[in-house]
């Protein structure tokens, strides 16, 4: 059997023990009539009303004290919700004295009070609805409503409100966090993660203007990775540059893991003392609310929140509640971006982040399905950078690394975004060359940029390295309808480039059909 709340079990209490105190006062054995007074002494009924008096100043006495020190806020009303009496815990949750509430309607802190509910004679319990205080602060209230019938008839209500406002609190804040982590957990990429971070953490806090910086361990450096702020700047390279160098409060927050709340004086204090630099025009209507992103003992980042407008619209109180949450998104950042690292290393290269076969031979599938469908025709390109063991066995295997990675980047400068270069393995690159209006003339326009682009030395840790390339180059389907005939054949015109000699280009053999 379902065991009864406690707040309903009290008002029953309550409104119990008034109900007998009001039927003992109409019971006609409590009163003095004719007929007893002739059957009886007078003194015999003056006793035992005597004694009926004090039984009821008694049972009045513990219904006041039942009414007045209940640790709930209680308010009694009549049936038209017009407040009666309230007791102490009433006038400390709500500021308003008995006085003031004394024939004021219920509506007065029920802000979102339901008129059908309250024109009703049912029982109410645990309804959740919002209470406006007297300096018109609104909190979450529990309401439980319990009718009082004396003899029958339904004399009023007496109402018990709890404050929930902490459990609102906290289930609001747990409905966030578990958005966030679903959405982490979900296909969407970590571009995509962060305004619904933001969009999430609006429900609790203001994120008008709102910024995220993570530490990239490769680089060593801190980088601005989201931003949204509401003075229109949108030139993310200029923003990257103001907030990503190392003296800039997201520096300082990722070193120190301290969180801040600053307003100008604070603000204008620490960059005098040298903690950070600012590269904005401050006023002393600003407020600034950091935080480090920290998983356990480990910071990947930090986050600021800030107003242009409001000094005060951020406290210490939040402070507690960002550090809270930061924990959670920093948790999210990092699943998604180890997800995105190891999906990158399934798909690219790991030295020069160009796509691996994998993702080529996905592409050009896509490619050969296209063309035949539209009866079109692409260009691919095999090459080979000519004498790069030399250069290897001459600087060392980092200095050829680096020099792959910048080769990798010359490539990507001169092809077009719907061009596909890939790094098949050691010094080889394919690259697929789409949609071409006019295949021949495009693809050796393409082969001569790379061929003057990759003639000009690299310097490399003070060392000028000058490497060549030869290319094949084959055409779909001229050159075979099918991917691996496709680059077969672009790889045989490649050697025959280099049997003519370095930094050239040669065509597959062109097929009658």
């Amino acid at each position: 059997m379902r065991r009864k709340r406690k707040d309903s079990s009290y008002l029953n209490k309550l409104v119990n023990k008034f109900s007998r105190l009001k039927e003992k006062t109409d019971n006609p054995n409590n009163r003095n009539r004719k007929t007893n007074l002739r059957a009886k002494p007078v003194f015999s009924d003056t006793s035992r009303f005597k004694k009926n008096e004090q039984a009821l100043q008694r049972s009045r006495q513990e219904f006041i004290g039942l009414f007045k020190n209940s640790p709930e806020a209680l308010a009694y009303t009549d049936m038209d919700g017009i407040v009666l009496e309230v007791n102490k815990r009433f006038e400390e949750l709500f500021g308003y004295e008995l006085e003031e509430m004394r024939g004021k309607h219920i509506e007065k802190i029920l802000t979102n009070w339901h008129t059908q509910i309250l024109g009703s004679d049912r029982v109410f319990t645990d309804l959740e609805l919002i209470a406006k205080k007297k300096n018109d602060k609104l909190i979450h209230v529990s309401v439980s409503v319990t009718l009082n019938q004396v003899n029958g008839e339904i004399t009023g209500k007496i109402f018990l409100l709890n404050d929930i406002t902490n459990r609102k609190e906290n289930e609001t804040i747990n409905n966030v966090l578990y958005n966030i982590s679903r959405a982490a957990n979900s296909d969407i990429s970590l571009t995509q993660l962060y305004p619904v971070i933001r969009e999430e953490l609006s429900t609790i806090i203001d994120t008008t203007n709102f910024y995220i910086a993570l530490f990239d361990e490769e680089k060593n450096k801190l980088y601005f990775s989201y931003y949204a702020d509401e003075t229109g700047e949108r030139d993310k390279d200029f923003l990257v540059s103001k907030y990503s160098i190392s003296d800039s409060i997201f520096s300082y927050i990722f070193k120190t893991g301290d969180s801040l709340l600053l307003n100008y004086s604070k603000y204008k204090r620490m960059i005098d003392r040298g903690d950070f630099n600012s590269y904005d025009v401050i006023t002393n209507k600003q407020i600034w609310l950091g935080v480090p992103l920290k998983i356990e003992n480990k910071i990947i980042g930090s986050m600021i929140l800030q107003s242009y407008t409001d000094p005060n619209l951020y406290s210490k109180k939040d402070i507690k509640l960002m550090e809270f949450v930061s924990q959670q998104i920093a948790t999210a950042i990092e699943r998604k971006q180890a997800e995105e690292k190891l999906k990158f290393l399934s798909l690219y290269d790991h030295l020069t982040k160009l796509p691996n076969r994998v993702l080529f031979y996905d592409r050009m599938k896509q490619e050969i399905a296209y063309a035949k469908r539209e009866k079109k025709k692409f260009a691919l390109m095999f090459l080979d950078l000519d004498n790069f063991k030399e250069v290897n066995d001459k600087f060392g295997h980092d200095i050829g690394d680096q020099l792959l990675q910048e080769v990798a980047k010359k490539f990507n400068e001169l092809l077009r975004e719907a061009d596909t270069i890939c790094r098949l393995g050691g010094d080889e690159f394919i690259i697929l060359l789409p949609r071409l209006r006019k295949p021949r003339e495009n693809a050796v326009d393409v082969a001569r940029k790379i061929l003057h682009s990759l003639g000009e030395p690299f310097l490399i840790k003070g060392n000028q390295i000058h490497i060549t390339t030869s290319i094949g180059i084959a055409l779909y389907p001229d050159d075979g309808e099918e991917g691996e005939i496709l680059i077969k054949s672009a790889d045989k015109a490649m050697y025959s480039a280099k049997k003519e000699g370095s930094n050239n280009y040669h065509w597959a053999e062109f097929k009658l059909t």
